[in-house]
């Protein structure tokens, strides 16, 4: 090969790799689906059970309280929805509300008051925290549907995961 032929080669091949670095750049500042900072986050609380869960037991005696929680949340980039999965079972006869507790951050994570019968898909951090793996600890919070007050909790240890992905 000449010199004017690698040095060709040589240009092309910049060209190709800073193309390919704006293309990351741009895939990474434009929100995906539910993940953009584009406007106020607006969690969907919605009625019945969460998918896959509607033959778990409901609540048929108003002395005990059931709920499901994920055990293991991924965050696809600090800013973005994940899959939080709540359910504030049918036939409880109070509300509830789930937070998030890391040791260095504090509440990373606090979730719309869910009625009895509502599940929550989505959401996103209150917090934002660095990408990695936490051991956290969820409370969920049992709540008078009249005054708000917290009657009870209930604690349950789960793993959070907050990635960084360019796609």
């Amino acid at each position: 090969m000449n010199k004017s032929g690698a040095k060709l080669t040589l240009v092309s091949l910049l060209v190709v790799l800073l193309a390919v670095l704006l293309a990351a750049l741009l895939a990474y500042l434009t929100p995906g689906e539910g993940e953009g900072d584009t406007g106020p986050w607006e969690p969907q609380v919605a009625q019945g059970r969460l998918p896959g869960f509607e033959d778990t037991p409901v609540n048929n005696d108003g002395r005990y309280f059931f709920y499901q929680i994920c055990r293991e949340v991924e965050f696809p980039r600090p800013t973005a929805a994940a899959s939080v999965l709540l359910e504030n079972t049918p036939g409880n006869t109070f509300d509830m509300q789930v937070e998030y507790t890391l040791d260095d951050y504090g509440v990373i994570y606090l979730s719309p008051v869910l009625q009895p019968g509502e599940h929550l898909i989505s959401d996103k951090l209150t917090q934002e925290i660095p990408e990695g793996s936490y051991d956290v600890q969820a409370r969920v919070l049992v709540l008078d549907p009249d005054t708000g007050d917290n009657t009870e909790n209930f604690y349950e240890n789960i793993t959070v995961v907050v990635k960084n992905k360019l796609f």
